[in-house]
């Protein structure tokens, strides 16, 4: 058991954690600069696998991310490493705030901070799109047509027709099966 690694994906997602602030959403721009850009623990390609992985298992992204990444560097002891450093903010914040910070919501300060934190959280979101839509819709130095027509699809059927995300997801799945199976491509 390699405990310096151990402790140091403890201390890497216990940071991620403690700045995911809106969420697994929020926090992608951070997980991927410090998973992938600052430790090199993934290529941009198996970044992007995970997020497919963690998007379609139950539970948050960000535990779902952390707990995949952790078994990757280091098996189960890894995972719950992961997983435990990942959570452990949160779970402190919201025993904080179950504790009697909720009070304190209405005050000036708060909502000038809250401000703050939530427009910097819209940020982080589209950095997270644009980091992810560049390892997903771009291969090589082109934009990849197979995947810009599925991103399209999904992406009209739930902002103008309305779908279900889940609808999106099913339509897109058939999407890449036709697009394998009966063009080859």
């Amino acid at each position: 058991m390699n405990v310096g690694l151990l402790l140091d994906i403890f201390l890497e997602f216990l940071k991620v954690g403690t700045f995911m602030f809106g969420g697994g959403y929020g926090g992608l721009a951070l997980l991927h600069k410090e998973v992938v850009e600052v430790r090199g623990w993934l290529t941009d390609e198996e970044f992007v696998t995970v997020l497919g992985i963690a998007e379609s298992t139950p539970g948050p992204v960000a535990i779902n991310s952390a707990t995949y990444i952790g078994y990757k560097l280091h098996g189960i002891v890894g995972s719950v490493t992961a997983t435990l450093g990942v959570t452990l903010p949160a779970f402190l914040v919201i025993l904080g705030i179950a504790m009697g910070l909720s009070r304190y919501f209405e005050e000036p300060l708060a909502k000038v901070i809250l401000r703050g934190i939530n427009t910097a959280v819209v940020s982080l979101i589209f950095i997270a799109f644009i980091k992810v839509g560049q390892a997903v819709l771009i291969k090589g130095n082109a934009v990849s047509p197979v995947e810009l027509v599925i991103f399209l699809t999904a992406f009209v059927s739930v902002m103008l027709l309305k779908q279900h995300p889940i609808t999106a997801i099913g339509i897109s799945v058939a999407l890449s099966l036709i697009a394998r199976y009966v063009f080859g491509i």
